[in-house]
């Protein structure tokens, strides 16, 4: 899909609006990650506390909704490396990450080809994740 806005953000995810849905907990289902990839945003997956049965069932759902970009979410705050790699074999290519240090899970996400995202809440920590590898930040 080519970018509706012209944006380095839309270039680098593959969408026409720079829009990020907020992975919002069990809100997060793959319905609603679909729509927003089928309106022209980022549709995010929030994964943080699924068991790998559910990992596979939601990444089968949103192939049946969509053949649009869409990511997943893992909030740093508990210990996500298993979950990760289940999320990049299940085909996750957009990963983004929320709270903690995400230095050690970017190598493996770009090992797998995926695009790695970091929600911050200041400059100074954009500038500490950008460093860490992150491709893109968002605020």
């Amino acid at each position: 899909m080519t970018p509706t806005f012209d944006t380095p953000f839309c270039r680098l995810v593959g969408i026409p609006y720079p829009i990020v849905q907020a992975p919002i907990g069990g809100l997060a289902t793959p319905e609603l990650a679909a729509a927003v990839s089928e309106a022209g945003g980022l549709g995010m997956l929030s994964l943080t506390w699924s068991e790998p049965d559910e990992i596979e069932a939601a990444f089968a759902r949103m192939r049946d909704l969509t053949d649009r970009p869409f990511g997943v979410n893992l909030i740093l705050e508990w210990p996500q490396e298993e979950r990760l790699r289940q999320c990049l074999d299940a085909g996750a290519r957009i990963v983004s990450f929320f709270w903690g240090d995400p230095a050690p899970f970017v190598p493996i996400a770009h090992e797998a080809g995926a695009i790695v995202l970091h929600t911050v809440g200041s400059a100074t920590e954009a500038r500490r994740v950008v460093d860490a590898g992150v491709d893109a930040v968002v605020a």
